[in-house]
């Protein structure tokens, strides 16, 4: 990830879906502490921008099953601005679902930038915890986290970023947001 980039930005939506999206009961928006944002129903084209190759993931997503997705952002100012985005991914299968997890292991770093995963933090269902490094010469750059894992059909992801990210606060989060989903 170049200097000077904010991870933090979420991506533009697509203008048009790529399929209808199926309904995917919302995240709650007590799951996590910080100001919830509204929800954000998410289709195949707007969970592939996701990756450097936007077309590869989109066909993978759509031969894994992918049905439809819902993402909720939590954002807290004091004690320091740390953002996090909450994701439940439906698949049609827990197969596919598979799919696309083992996809974001060999891919974490589209997601969020160089990434390594973090064995010391555990994550419910046997899922893993990615984590980016600031580069120590880009005083901008912050410390993200990305946790995913499978339940059933469904994946759930976590990405906690932002000056205040801590590794210490990612369990708590993880435990919380896998008990509202």
């Amino acid at each position: 990830m170049a200097c000077g980039t904010d991870p933090t930005v979420p991506a533009p939506l697509s203008a048009e879906p790529s399929a209808p999206v199926a309904v995917v009961e919302p995240i709650p928006a007590g799951a996590l502490p910080g100001r919830a944002a509204a929800p954000v129903a998410l289709d195949a084209g707007t969970l592939a921008e996701d990756a450097v190759d936007v077309s590869s993931l989109e066909a993978l997503l759509q031969g894994a099953g992918f049905v439809g997705g819902t993402q909720r952002q939590f954002s807290r100012m004091g004690a320091g601005r740390r953002r996090i985005v909450a994701r439940v991914l439906a698949f049609e299968t827990p197969a596919g679902a598979g799919r696309y997890l083992a996809w974001l292991e060999g891919n974490a770093a589209d997601v969020i930038g160089k990434a390594k995963a973090n064995e010391d933090l555990e994550v419910p269902a046997g899922g893993t915890v990615y984590e980016h490094a600031p580069n120590p010469c880009c005083h901008s750059e912050t410390r993200i986290f990305l946790a995913a894992w499978r339940r059933g059909p469904n994946v759930v992801t976590l990405q906690v970023d932002g000056p205040a990210a801590r590794a210490s606060a990612v369990p708590e989060l993880l435990s919380e947001l896998d008990a509202a989903v």
